[in-house]
């Protein structure tokens, strides 16, 4: 198919928004001016093509590789598949990309942004230092139209600022606006690290030459960790994956390979208990499950099996079925349990405890051959103890919560000893390869409101916002400082505060890749 017919083609499948999202994604090579007088597809490739963003010439080198980014970006993989070289027989393709990482983060912003989140962006504009004029304000239509006008007025500092205000509720975006000041924007939205562009403005001289290419397209292939590349080196590589990725098993580190599957996950989940006046009802515990089977089965895509309300014997009967499986073909296990506790263990609903190490033991090497060097991750939302942390300082307004421990008298820490070193490099412990993230450090209460847990709640938002660039432990240190920097406050008005305790077993770090979706 000839490389004209093509654009052709993607011309005739973009509608309106399609249209307008690209346009704002050419603004660093086209000026605002020039860009509101074009009204179709064909006439902004004609403008690049101008600037020498693509070469479409018949008989020349097809360079697409901004329309790729632009296209993945809008997660309009099918006007991508019509431009991947297989696609243009007889046709030399660089793959090189040229979107900058500031507008791919603006992008993201414009992605995430409603009707109530664009007027909070007018209101602001409207009461910040440019005081913009109702008239401006006016000719806004949609969040593109705001951003360029925010870009045109404002410094990147404050540009940022003002962003990070009217999204400070936002899951993502507070974390990705906070990571560009920083120098870096997440894999997971903007992929790879910051390249300053400048920013073409109305006037500037329309012949100016395109910028060099440089990082990256994002999340799109699977099992791929983010290493950005030399600027200007192309960014596809033989079979297809964007070459600021490398497979794990390339680590300097050491990764753990995925797998055929992701694997399986288990919740067990109890709410409500035999006995309430020694273990009430556990509110929020349900928001913490729902939370917990979205990342892992819709985003990572593992088998999720839920078990509410069971019993220390259905639990450790579940646990044996799951040790008998074959787990061969999968990446990790995970077992995520919401219950009481102590520091002996968690209680089943029938209020009797489990110790974790009898729900770990099981899947040791030496007792589940098929998840031997394979991670397996222990996830505990349960009280450790009755004791309350002390505060040092209040960072935040305290939430109305309570504890995961039922009521019995506290009990002295309880450590285990160590394994003794093994010296023979070629052998493995069978008790490696574990990660158990607790909750709370032995002896503390756990807090949980009636939105969730304040562990799990964090978890979910940061593997959700971090990963997979960055890998999972590195996530539960972010959720201790997240964590430990909200104030509950329990029964009889009590501040109580809370650090996590993560125990890691791992031999090479450990990912999380999003299941790719379809178009």
């Amino acid at each position: 198919m000839e490389s004209r017919n093509v654009l052709i083609e993607i011309h005739n499948e973009m509608g309106k928004d399609d249209l307008k999202m690209f346009s704002y994604l050419t603004k660093d090579y086209i000026s605002n001016r020039e860009r509101k007088k074009i009204d179709s597809a064909l006439d902004l490739f004609a403008a690049l093509e101008k600037r020498s963003v693509i070469t479409c010439v018949e008989g020349k080198e097809f360079r697409v590789g901004f329309l790729i980014d632009c296209f993945t970006l809008m997660r309009r993989r099918n006007l991508v598949r019509k431009l991947r070289p297989q696609s243009i027989l007889g046709q030399q393709s660089t793959m090189e990309s040229v979107l900058n990482e500031k507008r791919k983060l603006l992008f993201t912003v414009g992605e995430e942004t409603g009707g109530s989140e664009l007027d909070a962006l007018k209101t602001q504009l409207r009461v910040s230092s440019m005081e913009v004029g109702k008239r401006a304000l006016d000719q806004i239509v949609d969040v593109w139209d705001c951003l360029d006008l925010m870009e045109e007025r404002m410094e990147d500092g404050e540009l940022i600022s003002l962003l990070k205000r009217v999204y400070v509720d936002d899951d993502k975006l507070p974390g990705l606006l906070g990571d560009y000041t920083r120098g870096l924007v997440s894999a997971g939205a903007t992929g790879g690290q910051v390249d300053k562009v400048p920013v073409q403005v109305e006037g500037e001289e329309e012949e100016k030459q395109a910028l060099p290419p440089q990082t990256e397209e994002r999340e799109e292939p699977q099992g791929l960790t983010f290493n950005p590349p030399p600027s200007g080196s192309s960014t596809m590589t033989q079979d297809g994956a964007p070459s600021g990725f490398s497979i794990p098993q390339e680590s300097r580190l050491g990764v753990y390979d995925r797998g055929r599957r992701p694997g399986c996950c288990i919740i067990f989940n109890n709410e409500k208990f035999v006995n309430e006046s020694t273990h009430p009802p556990r509110v929020g515990t349900n928001e913490d499950r729902d939370q917990l089977v979205y990342v892992f089965g819709t985003l990572f895509g593992f088998e999720v099996s839920i078990f509410d309300n069971k019993s220390r014997e259905e639990i450790m009967e579940i646990l044996t079925n799951f040790q008998t499986r074959d787990h061969k073909d999968h990446g990790a296990f995970i077992v995520c349990t919401l219950s009481h506790g102590d520091h002996t263990g968690v209680s089943g609903a029938c209020g009797q405890t489990i110790p974790i190490d009898s729900m770990t033991s099981l899947f040791r090497a030496d007792s589940c051959p098929t998840l031997a060097g394979k991670p397996k991750i222990f996830i505990y939302q349960a009280c450790q103890g009755q004791g309350t942390q002390n505060i040092w300082h209040r960072t935040h307004d305290a939430i109305k919560a309570e504890g995961d421990t039922h009521l019995m008298n506290g009990v002295p820490d309880v450590t285990s000893p160590e394994l003794p070193q093994l010296l023979e490099p070629l052998v493995t412990p069978a008790e490696a390869d574990f990660l158990i993230a607790q909750s709370t450090m032995p002896g503390y209460i756990s807090l949980r409101s009636g939105t969730g847990s304040f562990f799990i709640q964090s978890f979910v938002k940061h593997v959700k916002q971090h990963s997979p660039r960055e890998d999972v432990v590195s996530i539960l240190v972010e959720v201790n400082r997240d964590v430990s920097q909200k104030v509950g406050q329990i029964e009889g008005g009590q501040l109580a505060v809370q650090i996590p305790e993560p125990k890691v077993r791992l031999t090479k770090k450990l990912y999380l890749f999003p299941v790719e979706s379809e178009v």
